[in-house]
């Protein structure tokens, strides 16, 4: 039976039927607020994926099997101070298992960067995410966002960065769907 959404008191949960051997007792488990988590971050996650993977089939299984790995784990994650910290970590590592060495021009600038910084610069430059909705996809402070891309604009505008740059030109030229903004060229130091 595929999973279900239901609502109770205002909560979502996410239902999922295990049907065990014949003359047994079917298990329901049930995963509050689950289904509104992918609801929300599902989009951006693919838009990530494909950023990252060269194939789109492949990016769309590395999110499905992300989440897999986020509701095996889901009342921990709930449990935590950091539910998309979390959900972000399933994600990436999902996504650095898929990736061939430079896939796209994003995924190599994982290559010359921290993933913290190029993380930042993939989802509000390339994507186009708001500062604060890369910050709440990260699981991070919104102070730390700023902060990441201005580290990332140092290292790009760095003299032994050419490798960098064209990576980025790259990446940014590539990208087709932004949400919430239009494309963005190279980004200068001051911009956030």
């Amino acid at each position: 039976m595929p999973p279900a959404p239901s609502t109770a008191a205002g909560t979502t949960s996410h239902t999922t039927s295990v049907h065990p051997p014949l003359g047994e007792q079917a298990i329901t488990v049930v995963l509050p607020d689950f289904a509104a988590f992918c609801q929300l971050h599902h989009e951006i996650y693919q838009h990530f994926a494909q950023q990252l993977l060269a194939d789109h089939d492949t990016a769309a299984d590395a999110v499905q099997r992300a989440l897999g790995d986020l509701a095996a784990s889901w009342t921990q994650a709930l449990a935590g101070c950091r539910t998309t910290a979390i959900a972000w970590e399933a994600l990436t590592g999902r996504i650095r298992r898929a990736r061939t060495p430079a896939s796209t021009p994003a995924s190599a600038l994982y290559s010359f960067a921290p993933a913290a910084e190029a993380d930042a610069a993939v989802l509000h430059r390339v994507i186009g995410l708001s500062l604060a909705t890369t910050a709440d996809t990260l699981g991070t402070e919104a102070t730390t966002v700023p902060s990441l891309l201005a580290t990332f604009d140092r290292r790009l505008a760095g003299e032994s960065a050419a490798a960098l740059r064209a990576c980025w030109q790259a990446a940014t030229h590539r990208c087709c769907v932004h949400i919430g903004g239009l494309p963005r060229g190279l980004p200068t130091a001051t911009t956030v």
